[in-house]
Parts: structure tokens; sequence; C-alpha cells
């Protein structure tokens, strides 16, 4: 009785720990870690623009299936910035969309950006004073891996 109580604590323990969960990474430079995803969450890549040095905000919404890019908000119309959108929000233009991009995505980042990361409202990634590149990748990871690189 005892060892097969035993047993199933550890196949308790064990199954949790080795079974694949969605979720959604974040590399830069070589540093990653990752967040589950329970159903579907609202990433956003919040930085300032290197040339108008005006803040954006990229908006996706991330599930088991990919990133789809929903919507960016910017305060100039400089170089590198669209010049259509949908409505203004505040100081801000707003394009909304509905794009499937894929399981990745990726930006390259100066520290002049000072990018954040946020997920469903809390940070996940803010980056170090380097340049490099932000990978964003929605993946399976063990629940195991998921507690020890959670970000």
């Amino acid at each position: 009785m005892r060892k097969s109580f035993i047993f199933l604590l550890i196949v308790l323990l064990i199954v949790p720990a080795l079974y694949p969960f969605p979720a959604v990474g974040v590399a830069f430079n070589g540093n990653e870690c990752y967040r589950p995803i329970w159903n579907q969450a609202l990433l956003e890549i919040h930085y300032t623009h290197s040339v108008s040095l005006t803040k954006v905000v990229d908006v996706y919404r991330v599930s088991g299936d990919g990133i789809y890019f929903t919507m960016e908000m910017w305060q100039e119309f400089l170089a590198g910035q669209p010049i259509d959108f949908d409505y203004r929000d505040g100081d801000f233009y707003v394009k909304r969309e509905n794009r499937f991009l894929g399981k990745h995505w990726e930006y390259w980042f100066i520290p002049l950006n000072n990018v954040t990361v946020v997920m469903d409202g809390i940070p996940m990634f803010v980056q170090p004073p380097q340049e490099g590149v932000l990978r964003i990748e929605v993946t399976a990871m063990p629940g195991i891996i998921l507690t020890i690189r959670r970000c």
C-alpha cells in the first residue's frame, strides 16, 4: 500500500513537470524566459522610435496557434513610421489589423529604444543597456522549464 502511494505521488509530480504547456518565450541576446498561455494573451511591445524619439506600442494576440498582429500605436509621421491610420486615440495614431505572423517574430533594438515587453498587463522583459535581437516565440514547454525560466 505504501509503495503504491509513493509511486502515485511520484507520477503526479513528474507528469505535470514533463507535460508540454503552450507558452510564449522572449529571448534577447541568448537570454530566454517563458510565460504560459492558458487560452490567449495580449502581448505589447513598448519602445521609443529611434528617429522621432516618440513612443510606439505594437500589440499582438498570442495563443497556442501563434502570434497575431492586432494593433500599432505611434505618435509621429517621421521616417520609418506608418503613414496611414484608422483613428486617433489621444496623442496616438492607431492602425488596427488582424494578421497572422506565425510562431515567431523578431525585432532589432538599440539601447535608445528602451523596449519593454508586457503580457496581459504584466511586464515580462525590459531591455538591458545593449543592442540586440528580441525574439518572441510561441512554443510548447515542459512545466518544469516554465517554472524555472519564468519571466
